[in-house]
């Protein structure tokens, strides 16, 4: 616009009268820039501890008022893959040992424990008819499982293998989805995509149009949840890290239907200690 538009016709402003015009605008930045100095710690974590973990957590940011958490929640396999390509991230909560094991081989993690453990179970609709592990093979039951290469579909395959061969077939016939992560797969059976699907415990409790069905004790898996300090992480991710293991999470997560680590069936990412960074967390 030339100068005799807008801009032409403004009357001269003093000195004074434009102070005072700013500094609404100051104040204004001034109050949303106050939080800059506040440390951020970024938690990539199973998608199966979505619901829970942001509760446990909120006692550490009590505790914490400088520190804010972030949260990224999807497959165990993902949040590795997306870590190893350089993904911000300084708390990796896994579902299974491998992504663990995998990220402390490569040199992305630093320190490692078993946090948690949890425990595979039925999720049926409640119109479904279904109310027992044999109720799976009958024909036309459609099941929904976790793809083979994410921690809930490889625990399904692991729990099939130990059944009885004429029923993992009859059940393996029926399933009609194999789902990126566990809440995928719950979404089946809450939406009628599916009458049955192999998911944990802890997150029917954000389904309630579904029961759980327990399995036999001679097929249970053990279904540990593994906690990393990535590489690089301040000291700050290392307090989170060590809250996380300490009574009062392990209450809550108790609370929320998980076993406590020292309860936990097996330890397969054992905990270590490293030092240096590989730049690229």
């Amino acid at each position: 616009m030339t100068p005799d538009g807008f801009l032409g016709r403004m009357a001269p402003v003093s000195r004074r009268s434009l102070a005072v015009l700013l500094l609404p605008a100051v104040l204004l930045l001034t109050a949303c820039g106050g939080g800059g100095d506040r440390e951020s710690v970024h938690v990539f974590a199973a998608s199966s501890l979505q619901d829970v973990l942001p509760v446990v957590l909120a006692g550490f940011e009590r505790g914490h008022p400088g520190v804010v958490l972030s949260y990224q929640f999807a497959g165990s396999q993902t949040l590795a893959t997306q870590i190893e390509e350089g993904a911000r991230a300084d708390i990796f909560i896994s579902a299974n040992p491998d992504q663990a094991e995998r990220l402390l081989a490569r040199g992305h993690a630093t320190e490692a424990a078993t946090l948690i453990e949890n425990e595979l179970v039925i999720a049926a609709r409640a119109d479904s008819g279904i109310a027992s592990l044999d109720h799976l093979g009958r024909p036309g039951v459609r099941i929904a499982i976790g793809a083979p290469d994410v921690p809930i579909g490889q625990l399904t395959q692991r729990t099939l293998e130990l059944m009885e061969p004429t029923l993992t077939a009859a059940i393996r016939g029926n399933v009609v989805t194999e789902d990126p992560n566990v809440r995928v797969v719950l979404s089946r059976v809450e939406l009628g995509e599916a009458d049955a699907a192999f998911v944990y415990r802890t997150d029917l409790a954000a389904a309630p149009a579904a029961i759980a069905i327990a399995l036999p004790p001679s097929l249970h898996v053990p279904s540990n949840r593994y906690v990393i300090v990535l590489t690089g992480a301040s000291s700050t991710a290392a307090s989170v890290f060590d809250y996380l293991l300490g009574a009062d999470a392990q209450q809550a997560f108790a609370a929320a239907g998980f076993i406590p680590a020292a309860d936990a069936t097996v330890t397969a990412a054992p905990r270590v200690m490293g030092s240096g960074s590989n730049g690229a967390r």
